[in-house]
Formats: structure tokens, C-alpha cells, sequence
């Protein structure tokens, strides 16, 4: 897949995990395969947090559960590295922003005149350094997670059970408000 991937995921879970259907970021990892999404998987915040310092990451979907280092600490690191700049880019340096050229060439031969526009529109780099992260939680969070995931930017918060359908909608609305609703890679 090397050539045509679009975007790099990072999935975080618990290593244990009670034997059942199967997991949601298995079905997300075969569903996206395809479509270029290359995933990077972590069963602790240190693991996480090691690819995200080494690895472009896009979007990271992180429990807030992680042993060693809890998912509310890694997205603390994620935001303390952001303001270092210290994170690899979440896509190629482009110019950014839109170039605009106008050339008017007048001949002296009567009045003609010939206008060439061009206009180049250049995805604009993402607004924050990183990944945008979507914060998973279990199902009776208190309002003192809510606020702290909110502090350190999550992007989103989604209880456990992980409805595989809803986080696809909210990888969706991250990569059109920070990617403009591009492949970023």
C-alpha cells in the first residue's frame, strides 16, 4: 500500500478485551484499508504516543482507558507538542493558502487585449499541527472527563460501545474542518 496511502489513523484500545464480535477497530481498520487509510494500533499511551512523535498521524481515535499513560494524558502530550511544534507534518509543506496571478497584455494595434487568470488553490495545511483526536470514553463518563477533553482540544468524545457507523461520521467531519475535506497525505 505504500504508494497510495491517504491518510495514517491511529487506533488506541485496551490490550484485554472480553472474546466477542469482532472489535470495533478491527472492522474500522478492514473497512478503511482499501480506501488508502494506512491505521497504526496501541494498546498503551506510551505506544501512542511514540508513533505519534515518530509517524505523520491525521487522526487519532484514543481510549481514555489506556494503561501506563491514560488517553486524557496523551491528549495533554498531543496538545503540550502541538505548542512545541515538535510533531512530524500531518501532510508534504505546500505553499499554502491560494495564489492569484492576473497578466493583461494590451497590443498597440487597437484595443486588444488579452487576460490570462490563473488561479491556483492549494489545500491549505491543517489548522494545528498533529492529529485531530477523538476521544472514546466509557459509557458513564463524568462531566469533569468532558471538560478536561475539551481543554486539551479533542476533537470529539464518543462513549464505548464504539458505534462503528457514528465514528466513521466524525472521522468524516474531522477531515473536512481540518483537511477541507481532503486526503490530507
Amino acid at each position: 500500500m505504500g504508494g497510495d496511502v491517504r491518510l495514517n489513523l491511529l487506533l488506541t484500545y485496551e490490550a484485554q478485551r472480553p472474546a466477542g464480535p469482532q472489535p470495533w477497530y478491527q472492522t474500522l481498520s478492514h473497512l478503511l484499508a482499501p480506501l488508502g487509510v494506512r491505521t497504526f494500533e496501541a494498546t498503551s499511551g506510551q505506544q501512542a504516543v511514540e508513533l505519534i512523535e515518530k509517524l505523520p498521524i491525521h487522526l487519532a481515535v484514543v481510549d481514555s482507558r489506556l494503561p501506563a499513560i491514560s488517553g486524557m494524558n496523551v491528549l495533554r502530550l498531543i496538545q503540550k507538542l502541538r505548542q512545541q511544534s515538535m510533531l512530524p507534518p500531518a501532510q508534504p509543506q505546500a505553499p499554502s493558502g491560494f495564489q492569484f496571478r492576473v497578466e493583461v497584455q494590451q497590443h498597440q494595434e487597437g484595443d486588444q487585449r488579452r487576460i490570462e487568470v490563473r488561479f491556483d488553490a492549494s489545500p491549505a495545511p491543517p489548522k494545528a499541527a498533529g492529529p485531530a483526536v477523538i476521544l472514546i470514553t466509557p459509557p458513564q463518563q463524568d462531566q469533569k472527563l468532558l471538560q478536561e477533553a475539551l481543554k486539551f482540544n479533542a476533537f470529539s468524545v464518543l462513549a464505548e460501545p464504539v458505534d462503528v457507523n457514528l465514528l466513521l461520521e466524525t472521522m468524516a467531519r474531522a477531515l473536512r474542518r481540518f483537511h477541507q475535506n481532503q486526503w490530507p497525505a
